[in-house]
């Protein structure tokens, strides 16, 4: 035989025979749920306050003294007169002058378009194949293009 025993288990090795703990595996599920919705919760906030600060900065801030200028500049724009190039003589109406303006001439029959008018062209169906011998197609083979007499036939 062999110096080493063979070592039999007992029955009861292997594993546990108690009940399970079933008050911690509870109290786990219950802290598990409770902690889920802490951070739900914690998450929902944090989102509503990047976006409340998001539309405060986009939507409801106040605008910028520089915005502000801009507007005031565009607005005197429209209402005064001035020049837009001196040399050449380009002015700027106000708004309301330039629509005025227009109106009378729309109604006076006076409205100009840089076009011409044009009548569209009509569409010419797509030209057959040449005849094999280079006459125009429907003559007869051997005659010259555009109805000129072929180079060999003199009157």
């Amino acid at each position: 035989m062999s110096e080493e025993r063979i070592r039999h288990a007992s029955p009861k090795e292997g594993f546990d025979h108690t009940e399970p703990r079933s008050g911690a595996i509870a109290g786990f599920a219950v802290g598990s749920v409770v902690l889920l919705v802490v951070m739900i919760l914690a998450l929902q906030s944090y989102f509503n306050h990047i976006w409340e600060q998001a539309v405060y900065e986009k939507v409801l801030a106040p605008p910028s003294e520089q915005l502000i200028t801009l507007h005031d500049r565009e607005n005197w724009n429209l209402t005064h007169y001035g020049y837009m190039d001196k040399p050449s003589g380009v002015v700027r109406i106000p708004l309301d002058r330039a629509t005025e303006l227009f109106e009378q001439e729309a109604k006076s029959g006076k409205l100009f378009y840089p076009a011409k008018n044009t009548v569209p062209k009509k569409e010419e169906p797509e030209a057959a194949p040449a005849a094999p011998d280079g006459a125009p197609n429907g003559a007869p083979a051997g005659a010259a293009p555009n109805g000129a007499a072929p180079a060999g036939d003199k009157k």
